[in-house]
């Protein structure tokens, strides 16, 4: 807890022009050492319990390697090689509109990252209007995300990890004037605060859709990138060329991710057909 509480002083002094470090030349120069007490941080979280039973109603697929997940394992692996070639630290998972399964998409993909175990991530949920990875999850939460980043509730009390390299910050509940908290300088501050005390190579943030709500425009100028998810047969080419542009003028984009197909490819040995 004094760590994460001396990282987002830190942060805030940095904000305030008190301290002039080039964060690009951190980023650079502290690689690949591991910072003190990174291990000790992630040992602190709690271990969040799963039914695997209702992760495999939920189509949480990606917990263990197999042909159903062999998707989200390709698309872990281009993700990475992507934030490795780019610097890429922070990617968000957006969508046009709702049921497009961007939540399942990023839920999948924290589990497969989880298994790339010299990787350690995070995945958040963003969504503070209409959160759904808890539900995905079967979480009962005592607090959430808008507390945590009012700084009413400590992040190490409401993050939950599973095994030692993936952490899930989860939320239940929607958070009144959600976009405003996003831009928020607290936001940014939690999150670098997050990314030096645990030492993450990634953060995958759920949002909210890019046609619902003015959220995720505002957010996305705080990531490196965006991986964009459409539904098979539901999302129109010409939403999709319009949200694709709207993501490339606030940041870069990922990638095409193509949900819901009706179809089997037994090239990525999968009967989902998510990607």
């Amino acid at each position: 807890m004094e760590r994460l509480q001396t990282a987002l002083d830190k942060a805030r002094k940095k904000r305030a022009g008190e301290i002039t470090e080039d964060p690009q030349v951190l980023r650079e120069t502290s690689a690949p050492s591991l910072p003190v007490g990174v291990s000790e941080a992630w040992s602190n979280l709690a271990e969040i319990r799963l039914d695997r039973s209702l992760l495999q109603h939920n189509r949480l697929v990606a917990m263990d390697s197999s042909g159903e997940s062999s998707a989200y394992d390709l698309l872990r692996t281009k993700l990475l090689r992507l934030s490795r070639q780019h610097g890429w630290k922070r990617i968000a998972i957006v969508s046009s509109a709702m049921s497009a399964g961007k939540s399942t998409t990023i839920t999948n993909l924290a589990f497969s990252f989880a298994r790339q175990t010299d990787v350690r991530a995070m995945a958040f949920d963003f969504d503070l209007r209409r959160p759904s990875m808890a539900r995905l999850l079967g979480q009962r939460l005592s607090s959430n995300m808008g507390q945590v980043i009012r700084g009413e509730v400590p992040f190490e009390h409401h993050v939950m990890r599973h095994g030692m390299n993936m952490a899930f910050a989860l939320n239940d509940t929607a958070s009144r004037h959600s976009s405003e908290l996003l831009q928020n300088h607290e936001t940014a501050d939690l999150l670098t605060a997050v990314e030096e005390t645990y030492a993450t190579d990634l953060i995958l943030f759920d949002m909210p859709p890019l046609m619902a709500a003015d959220d995720a425009h505002g957010f996305l100028r705080s990531v490196d990138a965006a991986l964009i998810v459409m539904e098979a047969e539901k999302t129109p080419i010409s939403q999709l060329d319009v949200i694709e542009r709207q993501v490339a003028e606030l940041t870069n984009v990922a990638g095409v991710v193509l949900n819901k197909c009706n179809y089997t490819d037994e090239l990525y040995g999968t009967s989902y057909g998510y990607y």
